[in-house]
């Protein structure tokens, strides 16, 4: 009870000067909303990067073919001649024979293609892929199935579709019951995946681009159908390559074993490739590597929004000190009537906690308006949780707390006859 009369009386005290009350608590509204957006910025960082390194797998090792740079140009003297480069079966079954950690190795064979609706045609990236691929990668259709085992098995022309394909080609049917023209033969649709929520930089490791359409058929449908050599034909040039496989999925037993496993991965290699023509993308470190980023992120904007605090906490020790001058005959009274030092302490103090803790509120929903039109103007992710608005809450009534002591304990310290005689 006696907390609640100083409240009120904090409330009334407030109220008799609106304006100045305001002005003081901007700097605490404003180092409240700067610190409840860090850190729902920072929140929204750190689950998109979880989000993105997910979909590569933190078990996964990727391996990616790639053109050899010395290789990237053909000359016209050789543009008959057929480039070969990238990886091949020996060296999944090299990985899967030494390399005890690894639980499983997916191959990848992808073909460019053009997929055809009536007379209207979309440029696409077939990718053959095994039924183990969108466990491991957490592809789930939303629409359908995923590609089977018994799919590869007996080389059906089935094929699972991201919607954007079919929303690109304004295909607005039952999905299941669509035969894609995909080149010259007609495979059927038994799944369809969702859009990524996101853009994001990571998903290339996957030979996914976010402007590209892709479509999923069985591995063993892609090399019967397709074979391993491939004709390429941009602005008037013709290339012609052999690429056995343009991705191995390998999984590690252990989360542990990931960087070791790596290593031997690369060792394995290096013995079979005179050409850099691969790369290896180890989703583990991209996920530690962007994690120290995160770190040193969280780290400078808290301190950004500590010095907007730390603001507003010298503009409330400055007010409460005049408050105090000019409420000198008061605190006079209070005394002689019987107040002890502590009463007065407790009371300047919970008008400065007061005072702060409206100004955390008014901050609080600052910062939330902050993030919505955050979110709503730009790409980032933003997440308002349970915790970051008790931290702002929790912030502004340390505030109150640190920079109250001083003007209440000089309040206190005042001697009576001499604050009645003012």
């Amino acid at each position: 009870m006696f907390l609640l009369e100083l409240a009120a009386e904090a409330v009334r005290s407030l109220s008799r000067h609106k304006l100045r009350s305001l002005l003081t608590t901007l700097g605490i509204i404003f180092g409240v909303a700067s610190v409840l957006s860090m850190v729902a910025i920072g929140e929204g960082a750190r689950r998109e990067i979880l989000s993105q390194i997910s979909e590569l797998g933190i078990r996964n090792i990727i391996i990616n073919a790639r053109k050899p740079p010395e290789e990237q140009d053909v000359s016209e003297e050789s543009e008959s001649s057929t480039l070969e480069y990238g990886l091949t079966f020996r060296d999944a079954n090299q990985i899967r024979a030494t390399v005890p950690t690894v639980t499983d190795v997916l191959a990848v064979h992808d073909e460019e293609k053009w997929i055809w609706f009536k007379s209207r045609r979309i440029p696409a990236k077939v990718r053959g892929v095994r039924a183990a691929y969108f466990e491991r990668l957490k592809l789930e259709p939303w629409i359908g199935r995923a590609l089977t085992e018994l799919d590869g098995a007996e080389r059906s022309r089935v094929c699972v579709v991201r919607s954007r394909l079919l929303e690109d080609a304004r295909y607005v049917g039952e999905p299941l019951k669509l035969d894609l023209k995909v080149g010259t033969e007609y495979y059927r649709v038994v799944g369809v995946l969702p859009d990524f929520e996101f853009q994001s930089p990571n998903r290339s490791v996957l030979g996914i681009d976010d402007r590209a359409m892709e479509v999923y058929i069985p591995f063993e449908t892609a090399i019967d159908r397709f074979g391993l050599h491939s004709v390429t034909e941009r602005s008037g040039s013709r290339e012609s390559s052999r690429v056995e496989l343009h991705q191995i999925v390998c999984t590690v037993d252990d989360e542990v074993n990931v960087i070791d496993t790596a290593r031997s991965i690369k060792s394995i290699l290096a013995t079979f490739h005179d050409k850099q023509d691969y790369e290896i993308t180890v989703p583990l470190e991209l996920l530690e590597s962007q994690q120290r980023t995160q770190r040193v992120f969280n780290i400078v904007l808290p301190i950004i929004a500590g010095i907007s605090l730390l603001v507003g906490g010298i503009g409330i020790l400055n007010i409460m000190l005049a408050s105090i001058t000019e409420r000198t005959r008061e605190i006079g009274i209070r005394r002689a009537i019987g107040a002890s030092g502590g009463d007065i302490t407790w009371q300047f103090l919970i008008e400065t906690v007061t005072l702060a803790t409206i100004g955390g509120l008014l901050g609080v929903a600052l910062g939330v308006g902050g993030v919505f039109v955050l979110e709503r103007s730009t790409s980032w992710e933003a997440a308002i949780t349970p915790g970051a608005l008790a931290l702002a809450m929790g912030v502004s009534c340390m505030t109150g707390i640190v920079f109250g002591i001083y003007p209440a304990r000089r309040a206190a310290a005042m001697d009576p006859i001499r604050a009645l005689r003012t």
